[in-house]
C-alpha cells in the first residue's frame, strides 16, 4: 500500500506434526496444549497427553521439559520452514540431556578459581588450550554468521555440538589434572570458553544462560550487549596455525576414543596405566598431556 516492503524480514515456520505424519490441529483433535509442555517438571509435575490418531489414541508422558529444553528442542529441530513432530516424549530424551550436560560443565568449572581478567589472554598457553580454543573460534565464527542471518537452527546446532561433544569429551579429560593443580592457564581457557559460550547461548536459552553465568562469573550473559570477540585470534579461522590445530582435531578425537575403547576391551579402569598404545605422528605436540591423560606407559 505504501509502494516499500512491510518487513525486511519475514519468517515462515514449518507446521506441527504428530506421530503419523499429520498437521496438529484442533478440528482432528490431535493437538497438544503447549502450556502443559512449558509447565512439566514445575513443582515437580510430570506430563502426559494422549494424541487421537486415524485408528488409535497414542499415550506420551515426560518428567521433565520446561520452557529452556522446549525452546532448545525448536531451535535445533527444524529449519525454518521446515515441518517438525511435536512429541514431548522426545523432547525430554533428546534435548533435556543436552542441558544437564552444558550445566554440568559449568559447575566443573566452578571449582576453580576464576580469573580477575578474563579478557586478557595469559601467557604460556598449552597446546591443548590452543586447540580448543581454535575449536571454539571455529564454533564461534559460525554462530555468529548464523545469528546475522537469523539462522537459528545452524546457531544452535554448532554451539550444541562443541558443548556437549568436544569440549566436555576431550577437552576437559585432557585438563584435568591441569586444573587441580590449580593451572591459571588451563583455569582461564577454561572459564573464558563457559562464559562466552553461555553468552552466545542465551538467544535460545536466556533462563539457563543467566542463572550459569550469573552465579559463576556475576554478570548475566542476557545483558551482554556485543558478540564475544575471540579470545586468542592467532588460532582464528583463516590462520595458519589455527588451521592446522583444527587439522588434527578428528585424528585427536580418534586416538581418545580408541584409546579408552581398548582399555574398556582390556578390562582396564580409564585412570589406570596401559602399555602398547602408540601415539600418531600428527600428535606428537600432545605427547606429554595424552601420556597424562590416559596413564601411558
Amino acid at each position: 500500500l505504501l509502494d516499500k516492503p512491510g518487513f525486511k524480514h519475514v519468517w515462515i515456520d514449518g507446521l506441527g506434526m504428530d506421530p503419523w505424519g499429520r498437521k496438529m490441529s484442533k478440528s482432528l483433535g490431535n493437538g497438544i496444549d503447549a502450556d502443559s509442555v512449558l509447565e512439566c517438571g514445575a513443582g515437580g509435575r510430570t506430563g502426559s497427553w494422549k494424541v487421537k490418531g486415524p485408528d488409535k489414541t497414542v499415550s506420551l508422558r515426560a518428567n521433565k521439559i520446561g520452557s529452556e529444553c522446549f525452546r532448545l528442542w525448536k531451535a535445533c529441530d527444524a529449519q525454518v520452514g521446515d515441518d517438525f513432530h511435536i512429541n514431548p516424549e522426545e523432547i525430554e530424551k533428546k534435548y533435556f540431556g543436552v542441558l544437564t550436560k552444558l550445566f554440568n560443565v559449568a559447575r566443573f568449572a566452578s571449582q576453580f578459581e576464576v580469573p580477575s581478567n578474563l579478557d586478557t589472554r595469559p601467557d604460556g598457553l598449552a597446546i591443548e588450550d590452543e586447540w580448543i580454543l581454535a575449536e571454539f573460534q571455529s564454533t564461534m565464527d559460525t554462530v555468529e554468521q548464523a545469528w546475522s542471518n537469523l539462522d537459528i537452527y545452524t546457531a544452535t546446532q554448532a554451539l550444541k555440538t562443541f558443548g556437549t561433544g568436544v569440549l566436555p569429551s576431550h577437552y576437559l579429560e585432557m585438563v584435568k589434572s591441569r586444573l587441580y593443580d590449580e593451572d591459571k592457564q588451563a583455569a582461564w581457557t577454561l572459564h573464558r570458553v563457559v562464559r562466552d559460550f553461555m553468552s552466545a547461548f542465551t538467544p535460545v536459552c536466556p533462563f539457563f544462560t543467566h542463572h550459569v553465568s550469573s552465579t559463576i562469573y556475576g554478570q548475566s550473559s542476557v545483558d551482554v550487549d556485543a558478540f564475544p570477540q575471540a579470545p586468542h585470534p592467532e588460532t582464528g579461522v583463516g590462520t595458519e596455525h589455527g588451521d592446522a590445530l583444527r587439522g588434527i582435531s578428528s585424528i585427536l578425537q580418534t586416538f581418545n576414543s580408541d584409546t579408552w575403547g581398548y582399555k574398556k576391551e582390556q578390562g582396564i579402569s580409564l585412570n589406570q596405566p596401559v602399555s602398547g598404545v602408540v601415539i600418531p605422528e600428527e600428535l606428537e605436540a600432545f605427547t606429554a598431556i595424552l601420556t597424562r591423560m590416559h596413564s601411558l606407559e
